[in-house]
């Protein structure tokens, strides 16, 4: 089920002006996702100031539209337990409200915070990026995340490229660069 942010944003402004409260989000995971036709998601992980009045605003919202889980809000800051806070430099402005400014980091920058996670449903996310942009070259991809201030495991990256182009590319691949791979192994 694909849901339409923008009026749950705009009543999170609403609820925000209430209380006279600035509040920026920086949007990742799979909202950058849906907003990039890749996929679809019900929540957004994102990096913000979190309070417990916060919350109550955030959980509010949720209620008036029926998108709380019953484990999770729609709007949750538990990425930034996982992830560093994005530079101002990969992100963008998508909404900016008189009390809320909602930013986005770019996909690029989301497939290396997916590949640094390795969770499977990040990695499939990866190898979905991968192969719409039919991005065949790994380690350019490699070392433009390496110059973002990623660390990326090089079998992970590898492991989405199997993904999105099958395990006949991915072993043609390895034959042909065997001795550029043991470099980075």
């Amino acid at each position: 089920m694909k849901i339409d942010f923008e009026p749950v944003f705009k009543l999170l402004n609403d609820e925000l002006s209430k209380i006279n409260h600035h509040l920026e989000l920086i949007c990742a995971g799979g909202y950058v996702m849906q907003l990039h036709g890749y996929r679809a998601t019900v929540d957004v992980d994102a990096f913000y100031d979190s309070n417990e009045k916060i919350n109550e605003i955030i959980r509010k919202v949720g209620d008036f539209f029926g998108i709380n889980r019953p484990d999770e809000l729609w709007l949750n800051s538990s990425i930034s337990n996982k992830n560093l806070k994005p530079p101002m430099s990969h992100c963008e402005i998508r909404y900016q409200f008189s009390f809320l400014t909602v930013k986005t980091v770019n996909i690029s920058y989301l497939t290396g915070m997916k590949l640094e996670s390795g969770r499977e449903q990040d990695l499939r996310d990866v190898s979905v990026i991968i192969s719409r942009k039919k991005n065949t070259e790994p380690f350019s991809l490699f070392s433009e995340l390496k110059e973002m201030g990623f660390h990326i495991d090089v079998s992970m990256l590898l492991e989405a490229y199997g993904m999105a182009f099958g395990m006949d590319w991915l072993m043609k691949f390895y034959t042909e660069n065997e001795l550029e791979l043991q470099k980075l192994y």
